[in-house]
């Protein structure tokens, strides 16, 4: 019988992820046997195969940040973009899931990348003898207990239930299918193994807060305050967040603690400051700066990410017939420079999202480039009036180099930064009832936003009940970090009461809709939006396969695909499906 297929592509996939890091490997023996006696043995190939690591979660990052993150969030079109592109992602931005359509396959191949993990496990942390210096062994360890703990949890909020993998016995050529095939732990299982990589990888770095001690590249690579960030971000989930057989420990319980505990030592253990302007947090001639805890590496000679997908890039004959807010043909250079080649938009925001913005907000015009129309008579239109068209992204899309004249996408993807932590904290606050604290971290985040214009009594927020509070921390951090993959788990993790059950979670609420507020009733008061997902119905059981009776609260969680499922006999599909 063979492996279990999700394991099956780690050998290719492993060896991918050193390969291109290091030259002098190719006096090795061949890489299919870097698992044997051709590899680990010394410092230097342990080192390479740290970067490595890191060249797999850049490969990763679209999957984490924008389809896991961002396009279940309720911001996005379907069907058309501005440039009349046809839009990409229907399925999931409109949660239409099911076995045939899971959204992503094969575990999103996360377990060659955890394989990987388990591997630099066996041959270092495993091996007393291994040739490399304590200290910088330590901080490796660090770095790869934190990324199993990082992809782990990944798989946890998208599935729930998910096998357990720690050892590398297909890469030692374990060929027994009771030892291969693995089910779908529990969910406290699952986490019980996020929190162990967490507190290792801690124990690993020890008092070691430097981001970059043996020149990686600083902030490029994972560190203690990734791993701070990333228990933060495991412990506050946890407090709020009921999964299965892990029922949410709520606002007394020890999750909290931990969670605050750490954003806490983020803020005042690391040197981080935010940055005066928010636009130049994405500058590409201002990388890991003083608010980046930790970003992922692109540059116009090495690699570039994603992000033309979000550009309209059809300029010739659609996006340059629009007009700017002052009513001028849009000329500028967004719209006609040249790209390597004519790439189609992918993904659109609403326009709902760009009207939260206040006109003083200066991530507004840093965020999104509105396109409008003039209207038309015969439409029924004011031929004197702009109309909204659409909303393009500007924000992180690299820079026009200076030798070919084209627009490089080689902005770094930043996964963690101090605004995240304030935002945090103001959503621990809120657990607390520490109104105080709510206003305090929110109003640090705004009087950014707001630079010359702030006004604490006119911008500020006032901190009122709970769910007011949690709301208004909820838009605040979609307004700052649009394209930064938070806004689904956001909604998932925020509620409407402290101490309320699943039922509760903000992806419920119609107040949480991006469109809530922003079209008025004929009475003159606001309008409810659609939620994200409709209704909470849960017949409680013993088991874990839950009797679910309303129409989508299963799918807070992910399917399997069918090919999975027929391919592997001990993995049952996600409750619901």
């Amino acid at each position: 019988m063979k492996p279990m297929k999700i394991f099956a592509a780690c050998l290719t996939a492993a060896a991918a992820a050193f390969v291109t890091s290091c030259n002098d490997w190719l006096d090795l023996a061949p890489i299919d046997y870097y698992g044997s006696e051709g590899y680990w043995k010394n410092e230097a190939h342990a080192t390479g195969y740290i970067d490595g690591l890191h060249n797999h979660l850049r490969a990763h990052q679209f999957t984490h940040v924008t389809t896991f993150g961002d396009l279940r969030g309720g911001l996005y079109k379907t069907a058309v973009a501005v440039d009349g592109s046809a839009l990409s992602y229907g399925d999931i931005i409109t949660q239409s899931f099911d076995a045939d359509h899971p959204g992503v396959s094969n575990f999103a191949n996360i377990y060659g990348r955890i394989t990987n993990c388990n591997l630099f496990i066996a041959r270092v942390e495993d091996n007393p003898d291994y040739p490399i210096d304590a200290a910088r062994k330590n901080f490796y360890l660090g770095i790869v207990h934190g990324l199993r703990a990082f992809y782990y949890f990944d798989l946890y909020r998208i599935y729930g239930w998910a096998p357990i993998r720690t050892g590398v016995e297909v890469i030692d050529g374990e060929l027994d299918p009771n030892k291969l095939y693995v089910e779908r732990s529990a969910p406290s299982v699952v986490a019980k193994q996020i929190e162990d990589d967490i507190e290792a990888s801690l124990n690993f770095f020890g008092n070691v807060n430097d981001f970059d001690p043996y020149g990686f590249g600083y902030k490029h690579h994972w560190s203690k305050a990734a791993t701070e960030c990333l228990a933060a971000d495991f412990y506050l989930w946890q407090a709020k967040v009921t999964t299965g057989d892990h029922t949410a420990t709520g606002p007394g319980g020890s999750d909290l603690a931990k969670a605050k505990q750490h954003l806490q030592s983020l803020e005042r253990n690391y040197g981080l400051a935010l940055e005066p302007s928010f636009a130049n947090v994405f500058s590409t001639g201002n990388k890991t700066n003083d608010e980046v805890i930790f970003a992922l590496f692109y540059d116009e000679n090495e690699a570039t990410n994603n992000n033309g997908i979000w550009l309209c890039q059809n300029n010739a004959e659609v996006c340059g017939a629009g007009y700017d807010e002052d009513g001028e043909r849009i000329t500028t250079e967004y719209f006609t420079e040249k790209f390597t080649s004519f790439n189609r938009q992918d993904i659109e925001y609403k326009v709902d999202m760009l009207l939260q913005y206040d006109m003083e907000d200066s991530r507004r015009l840093a965020t999104f480039f509105p396109v409008y129309k003039k209207g038309v008579a015969g439409d029924g239109e004011d031929p004197d009036r702009l109309y909204l068209r659409g909303s393009l992204v500007q924000k992180n899309i690299g820079h026009v180099s200076s030798t070919s004249g084209q627009r490089v996408f080689d902005g770094d993807i930043i996964l963690y930064r101090l605004a995240w932590v304030y935002l945090s904290l103001a959503e621990v606050a809120n657990m607390e009832g520490d109104n105080a604290s709510v206003q305090h971290y929110v109003n640090l985040v705004r009087e950014r936003a707001y630079g010359a214009d702030w006004n604490e009594q006119k911008y500020g927020y006032s901190p009122s009940d709970f769910k007011t509070n949690e709301l208004a921390i909820l838009m605040e951090r979609t307004k700052e970090f649009v394209q930064e993959g938070f806004r689904w788990y956001d909604l998932r993790r925020m509620k409407t009461s402290p101490t309320g059950g699943p039922e509760t979670a903000l992806v419920f609420s119609k107040e949480a809709a991006i469109e809530a507020g922003l079209l008025g009733k004929a009475d003159g008061t606001a309008a409810d939006g659609t939620p994200t997902l409709l209704g909470y119905k849960l017949t409680p059981e013993s088991s874990w396969r839950a009797a679910l009776t309303s129409s989508e609260d299963y799918k807070v969680l992910w399917p399997l695909d069918k090919s999975l499922l027929n391919n592997e006999p001990v993995l049952t599909q996600t409750p619901g499906y």
